[in-house]
């Protein structure tokens, strides 16, 4: 009885733990999805403060009598927008290489619980396997308990 009971128990650990595995999976790739959707945030943030700023440049440009937009003053617009572009590329790969990392993860879970079932299978297998040995063995008198049982001067006739 202890070892369907084992082989119970085996089935039902792989089981939870392939389940388990299933759940923790879809957590990180939802995890994946969030961390692209905040770099693509942050990444629109980043333009639209870079948009602020070269209106603010150009305002400040022509406050002084300058004519906004051209020569040195032009190379400073350049300049802001290549680096604000920089930054949001830099925003956006940053989440994608983090997703991505995320997604690994996930398919690794998947794959711990494959190998979970797996092994809860096998281990029940075991069980039951090392049952009906000892069920073969104790219809020919030769299991360790009835050996035990049996005195010292106890023959067995054919």
């Amino acid at each position: 009885m202890a070892e369907i009971a084992s082989a119970a128990a085996n089935v039902t650990k792989g089981i939870g733990g392939f389940v388990a595995s299933r759940q923790q999976s879809k957590a990180l790739k939802r995890q994946a999805r969030e961390e692209e959707n905040a770099g693509a945030a942050q990444s629109l943030r980043i333009r639209e403060q870079a948009r602020k700023v070269i209106g603010q440049q150009l305002a400040a440009q022509s406050s002084n009598g300058f004519m906004g937009g051209t020569g040195s003053a032009l190379d400073a617009l350049t300049e802001s927008q290549v680096n604000a572009a920089l930054d949001a590329m830099t925003v956006i790969r940053d989440a994608g290489t983090k997703a991505q990392s995320l997604r690994y993860e996930a398919k690794m879970k998947r794959t711990e619980g494959w190998f979970s079932l797996a092994s809860g299978l096998l281990g029940s297998a075991s069980s039951v396997s090392g049952m009906r040995d000892d069920w073969a063995q104790a219809g020919q008198g030769q299991s360790q308990a009835s050996m035990q049982s049996m005195p010292d001067n106890f023959q067995v006739i054919y």
